[in-house]
């Protein structure tokens, strides 16, 4: 299979960057309900054994705003991998200002030794450096 080949009417680059979304957005998913309903997230959540002598509902507050900004951030990336896939201009415009944004801060973390940010950061330069291929460019372009 080519790379400048089409599918279903749809760069493969394409496909591939619809693909990494979506697999970033079910990620955060599973974050997000597995912090919200077990204990295998919080030692992950820095602070919370300080938030423990205000009390328990305190901690019960933390877990619960961290699992809805990750089950929020789930909604939002996979509601621009849908329209990734639908082919709108302001959905790949919103997700180039994301992209940098993230490319920014996972350098900023991995300096200060953060080693899921290499992942992090390959993700999204390879998610930004295919939304700018130019049959991907093209595609957006004649929708």
């Amino acid at each position: 299979m080519d790379l400048n080949s089409t599918y279903k009417e749809r760069p493969s680059l394409l496909w591939i960057a619809i693909l990494i979304v979506a697999g970033v957005g079910v990620w955060y998913l599973i974050q997000g309900v597995l912090v919200m309903t077990t204990d295998w997230a919080l030692p992950a959540i820095e602070g919370l054994e300080e938030l423990e002598d205000f009390g328990a509902e305190l901690v019960d507050m933390v877990v619960k705003i961290v699992g809805g900004i990750f089950l929020f951030l789930a909604f939002l990336t996979l509601i621009l991998a849908f329209l990734l896939f639908s082919g709108s201009k302001g959905g790949r415009t919103v997700m180039v200002i994301i992209l940098v944004i993230s490319v920014i801060f996972s350098a900023i973390n991995l300096v200060f030794g953060s080693l899921i940010s290499i992942i992090e950061l390959s993700l999204a330069l390879a998610v930004l450096v295919i939304l700018y291929q130019p049959p991907v460019k093209a595609y957006f372009g004649k929708n």
